[in-house]
């Protein structure tokens, strides 16, 4: 072990002057950290504003529950101004006017078709321009949707594009699509339904995990440069167990990836207004996680002969788990494969775990994502040992 540890220090002290390393480990993703949280700062709830349209057609209970729940909550949190119009058209001529965002309306007849097992259809309008309030208020109605028992509720969304309306016959024919079932409405306060992270966490977390994979390789395909300068071959004739080599690889990427998520954790609480809440669930998340990207890029890297190829096959297998698990949008918000797919990705766990404790939760909240990311680790790190002796010894 003290061989290993030997090997550790003196790749730690290589890497502390290597500026790639420098910059892949901690500049750039807090960097685009900053740049994603700025961008879209609209999205944090503190922060985040609209303006709605809203509707009522019907009067019946199913619209007052929908009023009374999840439009009504919104509004009294203050995240979004609720106007309401006695007409689908006077909410139509709003959005024209620039007077409100998004319209939500509810048709005569919606309470007694979602009761009766008919087609039950409300018609959101949105403003192409206002991307953030219409994915809020799609979210909205998803959830009222899913709080309605035995009720299928279908929301038919219509852009306005280049000044072009819907037409009552698009709304109709995405209304008798729709299918319901009879059931009794449960709707629940929203605020304590939704439970997203800051947009600042959010980025700031995605970013981290990001990159602690691409950090991870650092260490690993060192055992390629050495090889090419003839260091790998001094070290085994010292004799070095390959063993001590690989071991002292593995805390040397341990060590990057849990250095670039502590500057990130660190920099973007005091910089950018990230609440990543409980310290205990998030140490054992940032452990968890270098943990599983270090075990990934072993595996990746063992199929790997040079620098070259373990490069490009970390940048593939990296990238490729970043953007199924939600590091560059959220994964829910994708097709319905892509929220599968995202289950074997670190990063989804990952960003589920944050999302989790930054919104009350701790460290019980995040065992499962916890114990997701040690298993990743610990699979694709034997996995990848099976092979490091051949990669050592080759």
């Amino acid at each position: 072990m003290r061989a290993a540890l030997d090997i550790a220090l003196k790749d730690l002290r290589q890497k502390v002057r290597d500026r790639s390393a420098l910059l892949i480990s901690v500049v750039a993703p807090f960097t685009l950290a900053a740049l994603f949280s700025i961008i879209l700062g609209g999205l944090d709830d503190e922060d985040f504003h609209a303006r709605w349209a809203y509707v009522d057609l019907d009067g019946g209970e199913v619209a007052a529950a929908l009023d009374d729940g999840p439009i009504s909550g919104l509004e009294s949190e203050g995240v979004v101004d609720i106007t309401r119009y006695a007409s689908a058209e006077e909410a139509r001529a709003a959005i024209e006017a620039g007077e409100v965002e998004t319209a939500v309306i509810v048709p005569a007849g919606f309470s007694a078709a979602a009761t009766s097992g008919g087609g039950a259809s409300v018609e959101l309008i949105v403003d192409p321009d206002a991307v953030i309030s219409g994915q809020v208020a799609r979210s909205v109605l998803a959830g009222f949707a899913a709080e309605v028992d035995a009720v299928g509720l279908s929301v038919a969304t219509a852009l306005i594009a280049d000044g072009q309306l819907p037409t009552a016959d698009v709304t109709a024919e995405l209304a008798e699509r729709a299918a319901a079932t009879a059931g009794l409405v449960r709707v629940q306060d929203f605020a304590r339904t939704s439970r997203q992270a800051g947009n600042a966490t959010y980025y700031a977390a995605a970013m981290a995990i990001l990159f602690v994979f691409l950090a991870a390789q650092f260490g690993i395909v060192s055992i390629h440069a050495e090889r090419r300068t003839g260091t790998l071959a001094r070290m085994l004739a010292a004799p070095l167990h390959w063993w001590s080599i690989l071991t002292g690889k593995l805390i040397v990427s341990m060590a990057l990836a849990l250095v670039s998520l502590t500057v990130i954790v660190a920099g973007t609480a005091l910089f950018l207004g990230a609440t990543w809440g409980d310290p205990i669930a998030v140490v054992a998340l940032m452990l968890a996680a270098a943990l599983s990207a270090t075990g990934v890029s072993l595996l990746t890297v063992s199929f790997t002969k040079n620098e070259e190829q373990a490069g490009s096959a970390i940048a593939i297998v990296s990238l490729t788990l970043a953007v199924i698990g939600g590091s560059f949008f959220p994964a829910n918000q994708g097709p319905e494969l892509l929220s599968q797919l995202s289950l074997i990705a670190p990063h989804a766990w990952f960003l589920d775990g944050i999302n989790d404790v930054s919104t009350g939760g701790d460290i019980t909240t995040a065992a499962t994502s916890v114990l997701v990311l040690t298993a990743i680790g610990v699979i694709t790190g034997g996995l990848g040992l099976l092979r490091g002796k051949r990669m050592v010894l080759r």
